[in-house]
């Protein structure tokens, strides 16, 4: 089997480590525009499977070249170059696995996928991506679902760097500063940037953190695709009160959030100064969540199903090199590409959200990479969303 991964940061690194740690896996090509850091990733895998080249993102003709005659072609660069990256796919017939979307319905393009007769999945890291998969999981416990609730907190702090970024800085900025938007009684709402702000009682060692609405895609496919009547879903990323001084003044100031020209030196100047996530491996004290709590009604019965992953950022550096969140997003690409590449879920041509996809074969995976998930059923008797 033969794999094209495209993006050698902290993320792309977690996902090569698992594709060259894979007996199935007969060779790994790492595309990065950065191409010593490709040839870096490449050199320090086990078995000699990897293969670097350099590659602009942006060059389908390029990428349909470097990644033609793969079982499957993992996006992992910054979303921007997706649209680029999907034609490649396309045009080479390779099926395709990203971590985030580039735009609020990435879906209308299936119809190409069909014809192509190409498999694409949109949206499989952490969040999205295993936050979905959480939600099937447990929607499927229910025949009516109310809610489904998502919280990403997280306890990061670093001694050397005042202001970090635990994944691409220039995603987690434009997601902060734009504004969101949650599904309330069937119909969307939009919240401004920093609102719906709530304390939510993360399990320890993160603990009670403030959270806030954020741009996501779980709130814009969850609704779409789970069905069942749900009434509500959200998501909501924790902040701390330095990071969101921070964000607020990068908003006020309008540099980011805004295609204008006269800005673009000082966002790029900016983003030249926040470390990047692999810089922070081994510099980062606190713990990582993931929740995703379902609420729904079986037989007449109401529960609410809550599934959750927690690691400490030093296990983290310890046992696998990377942040929890840069493990638990790369983890979830690689799972995602294997299980696509192999065969073992069932994704004819289309176009998907992870939601789409069974999830019966992604649990036992993760957990098999040292994802702990936990699952917990109680029942609740008033309606809550």
């Amino acid at each position: 089997m033969k794999i094209a991964q495209i993006g050698t940061g902290a993320v792309g690194t977690v996902i090569a480590r698992h594709l060259a740690a894979d007996p199935r896996v007969a060779e790994v090509v790492l595309a990065d525009v950065d191409a010593p850091l490709a040839a870096r990733t490449a050199a320090a895998l086990p078995g000699g499977k990897a293969r670097a080249v350099g590659l602009d993102a942006g060059d389908v003709a390029a990428v349909t070249r470097a990644i033609q005659g793969s079982d499957v072609v993992i996006n992992a660069a910054v979303p921007r170059f997706n649209a680029a990256i999907q034609a490649a796919a396309r045009e080479a017939g390779v099926n395709y696995i990203d971590l985030a979307a580039d735009s609020s319905d990435p879906y209308v393009d299936g119809p190409k996928w069909r014809d192509a007769g190409v498999t694409g999945v949109i949206g499989f890291g952490e969040d999205p991506g295993i936050s979905n998969v959480m939600a099937r999981y447990g929607a499927d416990q229910f025949d009516h679902v109310e809610s489904i609730r998502i919280r990403d907190g997280d306890t990061a702090s670093s001694a050397e760097f005042p202001f970090i970024c635990l994944f691409s800085p220039e995603t987690f900025i434009g997601e902060t500063l734009h504004s969101s938007r949650l599904w309330r009684h069937g119909r969307y709402e939009t919240i401004p940037p920093f609102g719906e702000k709530e304390v939510y009682p993360f399990p320890e060692p993160v603990g009670p953190q403030p959270v806030y609405s954020v741009d996501h895609e779980e709130t814009d496919t969850l609704p779409r695709f789970i069905g069942k009547g749900i009434q509500y879903c959200d998501f909501k990323l924790a902040l701390d009160d330095r990071s969101v001084r921070v964000l607020q003044t990068l908003g006020d100031l309008g540099i980011f959030g805004t295609d204008r020209a006269d800005t673009a030196a000082a966002r790029k100047a900016i983003l030249s100064i926040i470390p990047k996530p692999a810089q922070l491996v081994g510099k980062v004290e606190g713990s990582a969540a993931l929740i995703v709590a379902v609420e729904g009604e079986k037989a007449g019965k109401r529960q609410r199903v809550t599934l959750s992953a927690a690691m400490s950022h030093p296990d983290a550096a310890r046992l696998h090199g990377a942040t929890a969140t840069s493990y638990f997003t790369g983890s979830g690409g690689a799972v995602g590409a294997l299980l696509l590449a192999t065969k073992a879920v069932d994704a004819p041509p289309g176009l998907y959200s992870p939601e789409n996809l069974d999830p019966a074969p992604f649990l036992p995976a993760l957990r098999s990479l040292g994802i702990d998930l936990k699952v917990e059923t109680v029942p609740i008797s008033a309606y809550t969303a």
